[in-house]
């Protein structure tokens, strides 16, 4: 005896993405005969799934959409800028003599996906697979720069944790910060989620200007001068441009 579903609609929805799987491609009339589903409801069901891109309408027929290209290939597109990125993270360790990462925006956390240490004894390290929070430091601050209020009231609550004296704890003082870092797309940490720490990171965008990930270089604030921080702020954002050419050539 089949299964009685909680949720009759996504039952349907389930029964027509496993149909279209192995069809490829079919017809409204189609979907309604061979699922034996009633024609007004598949109309209805293809109709919103058209809209949020789960399904394309093409020639009359209906197949499975971008959307399930996208979240199944999340995986990819992280490995994709990781293995683009590595070899320049090699050269900015090696010309600056610092630590150079790669960081993404996952879910609720921010999370480094490549590292290259600096060979100085001294220097910063950043574990492998390392998560921030959201709201402190440079590259978490610039990749959670573009999400709506919405977004961010739902993933920041009005008080946020505080790591060190500089720490913005206050949701709203936060969004005026993320504004201007949208504007300039540039993003610095002042010692907000380390004693001792400071950090420039810089944005790879998509094809739409959209922030994909970031690079960023955390040092000790000995270390640095307002003449080192501008050529390395330069050579971050030529680094950046080229690795958003690159990736956009893979996806073309």
């Amino acid at each position: 005896m089949k299964k009685k579903s909680k949720v009759p609609a996504i039952d349907k929805m389930d029964q027509i993405f496993n149909y279209l799987y192995y069809k490829y491609s079919a017809t409204q009339a189609e979907i309604a005969r061979d699922l034996e589903l009633p024609k007004a409801t598949v109309n209805r069901l293809l109709e919103v799934l058209t809209d949020y891109k789960y399904l394309i309408f093409e020639d009359k027929k209906y197949r499975i959409g971008e959307k399930f290209y996208f979240l199944s290939n999340k995986y990819e597109k992280h490995n994709l800028i990781k293995n683009i990125a590595y070899p320049y993270l090699e050269e900015l360790s090696l010309k600056f003599k610092e630590t150079f990462k790669l960081s993404i925006l996952d879910d609720d956390k921010i999370r480094t996906i490549a590292k290259v240490e600096s060979s100085d004894i001294v220097k910063v390290s950043v574990a492998d697979n390392a998560i921030f929070p959201l709201h402190a430091g440079a590259a978490s601050k610039l990749l959670i720069c573009q999400l709506s209020e919405t977004k961010l009231n739902k993933l920041l609550t009005k008080t946020l944790p505080r790591y060190t004296k500089n720490t913005i704890t206050d949701r709203e003082e936060l969004k005026k910060e993320l504004l201007k870092i949208n504007i300039k797309k540039l993003s610095f940490d002042n010692m907000e989620h380390s004693n001792n720490i400071k950090a420039v990171a810089v944005p790879i965008l998509d094809k739409r200007n959209r922030i994909i990930a970031a690079i960023s270089c955390p040092c000790f604030p000995d270390d640095v001068n307002l003449e080192k921080v501008d050529t390395m702020i330069g050579d971050m954002k030529k680094v950046c441009d080229d690795i958003s050419k690159r990736i956009e050539y893979f996806h073309s």
